[in-house]
């Protein structure tokens, strides 16, 4: 540690420590993946999950379809529904991705916030 994470320990109090450690700590992939279901945008965070589960479903049917059509047309059709749907999925999962990262990054932003206002504290 340096001399200025000594600084920062030794002026907080005990509850502000343990706030301390709990934002210095990283979290694993899955922590992360739960962190997003506990933020302010949740009930978001959910339907997302809806809509992958909905959208996955729509390409395995669309392809199982795809395998049992009997001529071009039907193949093509079907194949798209498969091929859209799977790209939506595809968005959807990109898109909680950046969820996860905005709350890595806010975490990092209120720990950063903390040992400034501890260093403003301390003068």
């Amino acid at each position: 540690m340096t001399h200025v994470d000594e600084a920062i320990r030794r002026a907080l109090s005990p509850d502000d420590l343990r706030a301390y450690d709990a934002l210095s700590r990283d979290q694993n992939l899955l922590q992360q993946a739960v962190g997003a279901f506990q933020s302010q945008n949740r009930q978001l965070a959910f339907a997302g999950w809806l809509l992958g589960f909905a959208l996955f479903a729509i390409s395995i049917f669309g392809f199982w379809r795809f395998a049992l059509a009997s001529d071009i047309r039907q193949m093509l059709i079907w194949g798209a529904v498969g091929g859209m749907a799977m790209m939506g999925l595809g968005l959807v999962k990109l898109w909680f991705w950046m969820e996860m990262q905005k709350n890595a990054v806010v975490r990092e932003i209120k720990r950063l916030e903390l040992q400034i206002s501890v260093l403003l504290a301390t003068r």
